[in-house]
């Protein structure tokens, strides 16, 4: 019997190795069905989309694509790994950096922007809680600038100009100069420049690749590097459409001056959002009044379940995920609109999360 004993072990330890190495892989497999899979590329195909999507949970997402038809050939398939302007899903990463200050106790929800920008009008009514919720009673104005901005005083002398007082604050309005202005807040309260401290604290600190602001990209990569929109005529009097994105990205300070690769924004999401311990967590503790339009830091939330949109002209983007079950679905496409884009999301939100996961009526 003793004689038996080594190699009974050494069995045992094989076994036991092997159901450790296979166990993540079936938790893997699981988090979307055959069927599943398959209903999303067909429901791609019906929209003739031009678009990638990410679905699953964890490091590893199921990656479904589809190429359209345009103009009688087909696209170019949408790349996991080539930079695609995010546009308002930026405006999670200042989001992100807010909460951060408010956790080192450099900020409260309740500090008033007067604080930092006296300048802004009813800067002494305005909260941060407001700016991150869009009810701070400002509205945009210009929606792309002249010519791209790029260092941190241009963006501050546009942004400062860029509002005008809608209403009171409470009142709810979606505008980028919200998140501008809390990107500037950033800079204020951490002393050091909005898009230094992303990096350093959000790029750097969750290990993130994929990522980067427009200016950190030259004309010469654009081709190698950049996700092209299909067919879009951007703007009839811009001869160079990378110049013209950069002026719609200059024109959204904190709120869409990030490209991120497609696997590049799913760690960003997997690792702050999703994190149990993480951002995300904070931002489910956060109390909506029944009358408020559930929109904080970035995202749309209710109950578990989170939401955000992005878009440029020929770009659109939007995520659907569930905090408590951690699966995700992103949506990245660029050949249709924003509207095509939204109601696509939330159709592939039904077939992969189902009836029991609400769908957003933003």
């Amino acid at each position: 019997m003793i004689k038996h004993w080594p190699g009974f072990i050494i069995k045992v330890t094989l076994i036991v190795l092997v159901l450790i190495i296979l166990t993540p892989t079936t938790s893997l497999a699981k988090s979307i069905s055959k069927q599943q899979t398959s209903t999303i590329r067909q429901r791609l195909q019906q929209a003739n989309a031009n678009a990638i999507v990410l679905v699953g949970k964890g490091k590893h997402p199921t990656i479904i694509s589809n190429r359209a038809t345009v103009n009688g050939r087909q696209a170019s398939a949408i790349n996991p790994q080539r930079l695609f302007p995010i546009a308002s899903f930026q405006k999670t990463i200042t989001g992100i950096a807010i909460q951060q200050l408010i956790n080192r106790h450099q900020l409260t929800l309740d500090t008033k922007l007067n604080r930092y920008l006296p300048g802004v009008a009813n800067s002494d009514q305005i909260t941060i809680r407001q700016l991150m919720m869009h009810t701070s009673g400002l509205a945009d104005v210009n929606r792309i600038t002249p010519q791209p901005l790029t260092s941190e005083k241009a963006n501050w002398q546009f942004t400062m100009h860029n509002y005008r007082v809608r209403s009171q604050p409470g009142q709810w309005h979606y505008a980028n100069v919200n998140y501008g202005l809390l990107a500037m807040v950033v800079a204020k309260a951490s002393h050091q420049p909005y898009q230094k401290y992303v990096q350093k604290h959000i790029f750097k600190y969750y290990h993130l690749r994929g990522l980067k602001f427009f200016t950190q990209i030259s004309a010469s990569q654009v081709v190698s590097s950049l996700t092209a929109a299909q067919h879009h005529r951007l703007d009839p009097s811009e001869n160079n459409n990378w110049r013209y994105l950069q002026r719609e990205m200059s024109a959204e300070y904190g709120a869409g001056q990030v490209l991120a690769t497609p696997q590049g924004y799913w760690q960003l999401m997997q690792k702050t959002l999703l994190n149990h311990r993480g951002i995300g967590h904070q931002y489910q503790q956060i109390h909506f009044q029944p009358t408020d339009n559930p929109y904080y830091g970035g995202i749309y939330i209710h109950q578990n379940a989170i939401h955000a949109n992005g878009s440029y002209a020929g770009y659109a983007c939007t995520m659907f995920a569930d905090y408590k079950t951690k699966k995700a679905l992103v949506l990245f496409s660029n050949n249709i609109t924003l509207k095509q884009c939204r109601q696509l999301g939330h159709d592939l939100d039904q077939i992969y999360f189902g009836s029991k996961h609400q769908a957003f009526p933003y």
